[in-house]
């Protein structure tokens, strides 16, 4: 049972240090506690657990532009964060709430619905507006605890995303290059007052 909530955002955008204190919070979070950790990462490509970089990444652009490559506890795919975009990471008691991404997804569509925003959850871990994704969510669970996260596109350089990531090759054969890349959007030009992602993050975290 839940009887004490937290929230925690460091300013921090180096992804190794983000990551770890995200796994730190983990390891740490006391019974009856969930933590709310907001965090950003600055050009970088995180990957899955299981995944291979090389196939995920273009690598040696992301190197050429000073990025970052790193590696997260949960599966799932690859995704690209710049300071367009703001991740959000809830770290609980494992109570039987893993692996019910809708769980952790609704607290974020009601915050979205506040500012005029309708966010649906689609299929198992994807969030989406107008049938565009904007957030895929993974878990990880251990010890009793559960850390579920994802990524909110908020006001992300979309065509920087195409550069760094690598569109798996059966997605282009059946649904061809430009669909893939028409299939996810930002969420700013959704809300309805003129909101800058410092400001964004700010709201999310009230």
């Amino acid at each position: 049972m839940i009887e004490r909530i937290g929230t925690f955002f460091n300013g921090q955008t180096n992804p190794y240090r983000n990551l770890a204190m995200e796994e730190y919070l983990t390891r740490t979070v006391e019974k009856g506690s969930c933590i709310l950790y907001l965090w950003q990462n600055q050009n970088t490509v995180v990957i899955g657990r299981n995944q291979n970089a090389w196939k995920e990444c273009r690598t040696g652009a992301l190197e050429e532009s000073g990025g970052f490559l790193a590696r997260r506890l949960s599966g799932g795919g690859a995704v690209y964060h710049d300071l367009g975009n703001v991740n959000f990471t809830f770290i609980a008691p494992h109570e039987g709430a893993g692996m019910d991404f809708s769980a952790f997804c609704r607290p974020v569509a009601a915050a979205l619905a506040g500012l005029g925003v309708t966010a649906e959850i689609s299929g198992r871990n994807d969030m989406t507006i107008d049938g565009k994704k904007f957030s895929g969510n993974s878990q990880y669970v251990k010890h009793g605890r559960v850390m579920h996260h994802g990524p909110i596109l908020y006001d992300s350089d979309l065509s920087v995303v195409g550069q760094a990531l690598r569109v798996p090759e059966d997605k282009i054969t059946s649904k061809g290059l430009q669909s893939v890349r028409s299939r996810v959007t930002n969420v700013r030009p959704y809300v309805k007052e003129d909101l800058p992602t410092p400001e964004f993050l700010a709201r999310l975290r009230q």
